[in-house]
C-alpha cells in the first residue's frame, strides 16, 4: 500500500489539535471573572498597531459600524458621546446603520477575529455579550475556531477609554484625510448576496429530468456552528434552495453535534435545547423536499469532552485517551457504542424523511481514541486492531442510522486514514455503506518546478488522483458503492471569493470522474457553496458520455452560449481558457492553503518589522512569508502567484469586450458580475505578489524597493475597495463570516500611507 498521503494527513491532524494553557496574569480585572475555562491565554506580546495614534482608537475604527457605539463605549467604560468624538475625528461616519447580524450566530468571528489582538477575554466576552461557556463552546466546536486563532491568546491589558493627546488628534487627522480620499459613493450591504444579481436557470435539469446520483452542496450562507437553534432557518434560505435546486443540487448538508441533538440521558451528554433543534431540522427537511433537495449530516463523533466532564467514576469508566483539555468517550466500550446508535435511531425516528449523514472518523475533530492515531494510549483500544475500530466507529453509526430510517445514505469518508489500513477499513464496513473518497487527494503536481502531492480542496488540480481510484476500486470490491469529494465553485485556494472560474478545469476533473461512472458526488466543503454556473457546468460534464472525438472547447462554448448567449458566449468561453490556464499555475500544497495571506488577500496589513507571529490556518496571515510559501522558494511562490494574476488579467479582456457589445439586460447583469468578480480575483494575487515582495525586501533592508511594493499595493487596494462595495460576496465564508468589510481596506491604506511616511522619515 501506498503510504504518499501520510504525511499529508499528519500535518491535517496536527493542524486540527486543540492545546489548552495556563491564563495569564492581568491587571485591573477586579470586576472580571476567573478565565479557568477559556483557553490558550499567553504572556505573548500582541500585535502593534502603530498606524493607530493608539490600542482605543484601532478598537473603536475596527468595531465601527459593526458594533453600536454604546456597547464600544460601554466595554472602554466611558461615555458614547467619547467614542463618537474619536471615530468622527477619524473620519467615521457619526451614526451608522448597525446591523445585529454581526453580533450573532453568523457573524460574531468576524467581530471576536478583529479584537482577538486588542482585548483580553473578558472584555471580549462583554463585547460579543457571550459567557465563557458559550464561547468555550465556539472556539471548540464551530469548524477548528481556536485552531484558526493560532491556539493561543494573546496578552492584552483591560482597554479603557482615555482622552487623546494632541499628537494623537495630528495623527487622527491624517486618518480622516485618508478616510474622506477613500468614502464610498455606495456600498452594498454585506449579507445581502442574492439580492440584485440575476437568476441563473440550470439548462440541462428540470423537474421532469431527476439529477442520477447524489449532487451534495453546503449552503453559501449558513451558519456553521448550531444552525439549528434559529427557527426562522435563514442558513436556508428558499432563494438559495430555489438556484441550488435549479443547478442540479440534490442534497444539501448541515453541520451537526451529536450532543446538540440529543436530549441527557443517564451518564451521557445532551442538550436542553435538543428537541428545538430537531423540531427546526424537521422544518427545514420538509421545506427543501419542496424543492427535490434532501438534508445531510455531517457527522464526526462521538466528540471528545472537556476533561472536567468525566467527574464521576461511571463516566471516568468509559474515558479513552486525552488530548490537551479534552478527552475521548471510548468507543470500546459498549455502552458508549450503544448510545451512539440509539442516538441517531432517535434522531432520524424523529426527523423523518432526513436523508442520511456523511462520516469522518479520523483526523478531524477529537473522537474515538484513534481518531487522532493515538489508540495506544487506551488501555482498551491498544488491544484492538486499528481497522476494527474504525469500521466499528461508521457501522456503529450507520446502524442507528439505518434503524431510524432504512432508506438513508450512508456516506463513510476516507478522509485522514492511513493508506495502510484502507482496504481493510474498507472490507470491515456496512454493505449500505458508500465510500466516499476526496478524488484530488494524492494526485502528483508540478508547479514552477517543484513537485509534491495534491492534500484537498483543490480547483486548480484536476482529479482523480490515485489514491482515491485505488480507495474506489478496493470498495466496488467489497461490495459498497462509491462518491467522490470535489471543489467546484472555490476552494481554500481563494476561499473568500464566492466562485472561481476556472471553467476548463472545472470540466475536465468532471469529465474524469464521468468516464469512471461516479454518480454519486459532495461539491463543497463550507466553502463553495455559491450558487454559480460552476455547478451547471460540472453536471453536464458529469452528465455526458464522452468519446475520444468529444471537443472540450466546443463543450463549453455551447454551454456559454447557453448562458450568456449567441454573441457573448464565445468571448465568455475565452475568458474562462484564460482563468483557468492561469489558475492551473496556482501554487498549490497544504502549507499554501492554509497559511497563506489569500482569505484576508488585500486586506492584509503590512508589518514595518517582523510581527513575530506565525500564520494560522486559513485565520491571521501576518507577515508569515516562510509558512505562506510553504514547500515553495520563495521566488517562485511569487511567480506562481503572478501567473495566476495574469491570468485573469488577460481573461477579463474577453470580458471586457462581450460587456461592451452585449445588449440584453440580464446577460449585461451577469457580465458585470462576473468581471467585477474576476477583477477582485486578480487583485487578491497582486496582493499577494505584492506582500511577499514587500516582506523579501524589508528582510533585506532595501528601502526604495520596499516603497515602491508598498505604492503598488497602495494603487492594487484603491482598485479593490469599490468591487468590495458593490458585491457582499468578497470576503466571505459561511465557517469564517467576513475575513474583512470595508473598513479593514481603508485601515490597509492607512497601514500602507504609515509605513511609507516611516520609511521616508527614516532617510531624512
Amino acid at each position: 500500500m501506498k503510504k504518499s498521503s501520510f504525511i499529508t494527513i499528519l500535518l491535517f491532524a496536527t493542524l486540527a489539535t486543540l492545546f489548552s494553557c495556563s491564563p495569564s496574569n492581568q491587571t485591573n480585572t477586579s470586576e472580571m471573572p476567573p478565565f479557568d475555562k477559556l483557553p490558550g491565554q499567553s504572556d505573548k506580546a500582541a500585535v502593534k498597531v502603530g498606524h493607530f495614534p493608539s490600542r482605543m482608537h484601532a478598537f473603536i475604527w475596527r468595531n465601527w459600524g459593526l458594533v453600536p457605539a454604546e456597547k464600544l463605549a460601554t466595554v472602554l467604560n466611558t461615555s458614547t458621546k467619547n467614542v463618537q468624538k474619536v471615530a468622527t475625528s477619524m473620519g467615521l461616519q457619526r451614526n451608522p446603520t448597525i446591523d445585529p447580524v454581526w453580533l450573532s450566530s453568523k457573524g460574531y468571528i468576524t467581530v471576536l477575529r478583529r479584537n482577538w489582538h486588542l482585548l483580553p477575554y473578558g472584555q471580549i466576552l462583554q463585547l460579543l455579550d457571550k459567557t465563557q461557556e458559550e464561547l468555550e463552546w465556539s472556539l471548540y466546536e464551530d469548524d477548528f475556531l481556536f485552531t484558526k486563532l493560532g491556539r493561543i491568546k494573546p496578552a492584552c491589558d483591560p482597554l479603557y477609554w482615555e482622552k487623546p493627546t494632541s499628537q494623537q488628534k495630528a495623527q487622527c487627522k491624517e486618518i480622516e484625510e485618508i478616510a474622506q480620499s477613500n468614502k464610498p459613493k455606495e456600498v452594498v450591504p454585506r449579507f445581502a448576496f442574492f439580492e440584485n444579481m440575476p437568476m441563473i436557470e440550470m439548462p440541462i435539469h428540470d423537474n421532469k429530468t431527476p439529477t442520477e446520483g447524489l449532487r451534495m452542496a453546503f449552503s453559501y450562507c449558513a451558519e456553521y456552528g448550531d444552525p439549528l437553534m434559529d427557527p426562522n432557518q435563514e442558513s436556508y434560505p428558499d432563494e438559495l434552495l430555489q438556484r441550488l435546486a435549479s443547478q442540479g443540487i440534490n442534497a444539501v448538508w448541515v453541520h451537526s453535534v451529536l450532543r446538540m441533538l440529543v436530549e441527557p440521558k443517564g451518564v451521557f451528554p445532551g442538550d436542553e435545547h435538543s428537541q428545538e433543534r430537531l423540531k427546526n431540522l424537521k422544518v427545514l427537511v420538509d421545506r427543501a423536499a419542496k424543492y427535490g433537495i434532501k438534508v445531510m449530516l455531517y457527522v464526526n463523533e462521538p466528540r471528545a469532552l472537556p476533561t472536567r466532564w468525566f467527574d464521576n467514576e461511571e463516566r471516568k469508566a468509559m474515558a479513552g485517551i486525552t488530548s490537551g483539555d479534552l478527552r475521548t468517550l471510548c468507543t470500546s466500550d459498549p455502552k458508549v457504542r450503544e448510545w451512539l446508535s440509539e442516538s441517531y435511531k432517535n434522531i432520524f425516528e424523529t426527523v423523518s424523511g432526513l436523508g442520511g449523514v456523511f462520516i469522518i472518523s479520523m483526523s478531524e475533530n477529537l473522537t474515538n481514541c484513534a481518531s487522532k492515531g493515538h489508540q495506544d494510549d487506551c488501555p482498551r483500544c491498544s488491544k484492538r486492531p486499528h481497522d476494527e475500530l474504525i469500521a466499528e466507529v461508521n457501522n456503529t453509526i450507520a446502524e442507528g442510522v439505518l434503524k431510524g430510517n432504512p432508506s438513508a445514505r450512508i456516506l463513510v469518508w476516507d478522509w485522514g486514514w492511513n493508506d495502510d489500513y484502507a482496504h481493510r477499513i474498507i472490507k470491515r464496513l456496512d454493505k449500505r455503506c458508500t465510500l466516499m473518497s476526496v478524488s484530488e487527494w494524492s494526485l502528483p503536481i508540478e508547479r514552477g518546478g517543484i513537485t509534491s502531492n495534491v492534500g484537498e480542496y483543490s480547483i486548480s488540480s484536476i482529479g482523480p488522483g490515485p489514491r482515491a481510484v485505488e480507495h474506489w476500486d478496493m470498495a466496488q470490491k467489497a461490495g459498497l458503492s462509491t462518491a467522490a469529494k470535489v471543489m467546484v465553485n472555490a476552494s481554500w485556494e481563494l476561499g473568500s471569493m464566492p466562485v472561481i472560474p476556472a471553467m476548463y478545469l472545472i470540466a475536465e476533473h468532471a469529465q474524469h470522474l464521468a468516464q469512471l461512472h461516479t454518480k454519486d458526488v459532495i461539491m463543497t466543503w463550507s466553502v463553495g457553496g455559491y450558487p454559480s454556473v460552476n455547478f451547471a457546468v460540472f453536471q453536464q460534464l458529469l452528465s455526458t458520455n464522452w468519446t475520444e472525438s468529444d471537443d472540450l472547447d466546443q463543450i463549453l462554448g455551447d454551454i456559454a452560449q447557453k448562458y450568456y448567449g449567441e454573441q457573448s458566449g464565445p468571448l465568455v468561453r475565452d475568458a474562462w481558457k484564460d482563468f483557468s490556464k492561469g489558475f492551473a499555475e496556482y501554487p498549490y500544497n497544504v502549507g499554501t492553503l492554509y497559511n497563506g495571506p489569500q482569505q484576508v488577500g488585500p486586506a492584509n496589513l503590512l508589518y514595518l518589522e517582523p510581527s513575530g507571529w506565525k500564520s494560522t490556518m486559513v485565520g491571521f496571515p501576518y507577515d508569515d512569508l516562510n509558512h505562506w510559501k510553504s514547500i515553495y522558494p520563495t521566488s517562485v511562490y511569487i511567480e506562481q502567484n503572478q501567473k495566476v494574476a495574469e491570468g485573469f488579467e488577460q481573461g477579463i479582456h474577453y470580458l471586457e469586450k462581450a460587456l461592451e457589445k452585449e445588449t440584453d439586460p440580464t446577460i449585461q447583469q451577469m457580465l458585470i458580475t462576473d468581471l467585477r468578480r474576476a477583477n477582485g480575483i486578480k487583485c487578491y494575487f497582486r496582493s499577494i505578489v505584492n506582500q511577499a515582495s514587500f516582506i523579501v525586501y524589508r528582510d533585506e533592508n532595501h528601502r526604495e524597493k520596499m516603497k515602491e511594493a508598498i505604492l503598488q499595493e497602495m494603487e492594487n487596494v484603491k482598485e479593490f475597495i469599490p468591487l468590495c462595495d458593490a458585491d457582499p460576496t468578497f470576503g466571505y465564508e459561511s465557517s469564517n463570516h467576513y475575513f474583512y468589510v470595508r473598513n479593514d481596506l481603508v485601515e490597509k491604506v492607512i497601514n500602507l500611507e504609515w509605513i511609507l511616511h516611516q520609511l521616508t522619515n527614516d532617510n531624512k
